[in-house]
């Protein structure tokens, strides 16, 4: 019996692929643990599991942050390569994606935008380091049905806090994600909602709260159809 590699197996493989900074191995090792597993069982349990991994052997001294490098890298070009292969949006409601105005980090981001794409959203991604200003200028010209700040930087929080805070006063609906928001100061700073779960219940409630399936198409009655089937006959 065919037993599926489990999410550990790939984080091997990857911390493998990372040590002989060989990326093409990371990305094929993703693409057949998306094809095994799922698009989000990859992200969840074998992308950031895997980051988190070359972080602690980074902090500790075992690997370089050379190897932390290959690893993001080679990450953010096969979310890149899997996000241009889905099918256009399906779903009513854009969703407004921004990382912080001081935040350089957007792989979680980045995910967060595929899994949204994979449920058929349209999804508007600002990327790094949007000034707050310029994420009013794309609210008032996306006009989205929600919007997700995210920021990884606690030493920068307060400018994200300050997105945040004016997209709420712009009254759209916020959430926030991200370890700048870990401490209660700066969560009972901002108005959003926090995104605490894995990435793949954050997709599941914006996309159930904020967006609409497309509608079904019209059927014709059958009696109806018969006759226009006599009709043009």
């Amino acid at each position: 019996m065919h037993v599926d590699p489990a999410p550990a197996t790939y984080v091997g493989t990857i911390l493998t692929a990372v040590r002989s900074f060989n990326q093409n191995r990371v990305c094929a090792a993703l693409d057949d643990a998306d094809a095994t597993l799922g698009l989000d069982t990859t992200i969840d349990e074998i992308v950031f599991p895997a980051l988190r991994v070359v972080g602690t052997f980074w902090s500790s001294g075992t690997l370089d942050v050379a190897h932390e490098h290959v690893l993001s890298s080679a990450m953010t070009r096969w979310v890149a390569a899997r996000s241009s292969v889905l099918p256009a949006p399906s779903r009513r409601g854009t969703i407004l994606l921004a990382a912080g105005p001081e935040d350089l980090h957007t792989l979680a981001l980045d995910c967060l935008d595929l899994l949204l794409v994979s449920r058929g959203v349209e999804v508007c991604n600002l990327g790094a380091q949007t000034p707050v200003a310029s994420l009013l200028v794309a609210l008032r010209s996306v006009h989205p049905s929600a919007v997700v700040v995210c920021s990884h930087t606690p030493t920068v929080a307060s400018p994200a806090v300050r997105s945040v805070r004016a997209i709420s006063d712009a009254g759209v609906p916020v959430y926030f994600a991200g370890s700048s928001f870990s401490s209660q100061f700066f969560r009972q700073n901002s108005p959003g909602v926090p995104l605490d779960g894995t990435l793949r219940e954050s997709a599941d409630v914006i996309t159930s709260r904020h967006t609409t399936p497309p509608p079904e198409p019209s059927v014709l009655p059958r009696e109806h159809f018969r006759q226009r089937a006599a009709a043009s006959a």
